[in-house]
């Protein structure tokens, strides 16, 4: 608690604070101030929520999406596969050529 308080600017302050107030048209303005202020703090929470619950949804869907794209990589074959597979197949029907020749 190093906060030295001038007190001679606090009292100037209420002082200035008390005359302000005294003026009834001062305090209806203060008062729509506070309202408006109020309104304000309002729309902005639920703004807040709103948005926050739209990102929630985007992180599932994004999430949802990532899973999605790693089923499907889990599915497709590589190239690799696929040239090993070729090369099976091409082998396999090499086979059952020389086969029907044979029976030929």
């Amino acid at each position: 608690m190093g906060d030295k308080i001038d007190v001679e600017k606090l009292i100037s302050y209420s002082d200035d604070l008390v005359q302000f107030l005294k003026n009834e048209k001062d305090i209806n303005s203060l008062k729509h101030c506070v309202e408006q202020s109020d309104t304000l703090h309002s729309r902005c929470r639920s703004d807040h929520t709103g948005l926050h619950t739209s990102l929630q949804g985007y992180h599932k869907q994004i999430d949802a999406c990532k899973q999605k794209i790693e089923a499907a990589k889990a599915e497709v074959a590589s190239d690799v596969e696929i040239h090993l597979l070729q090369k099976e197949l091409d082998e396999e029907i090499q086979k059952e050529t020389l086969l029907r020749e044979d029976l030929r």
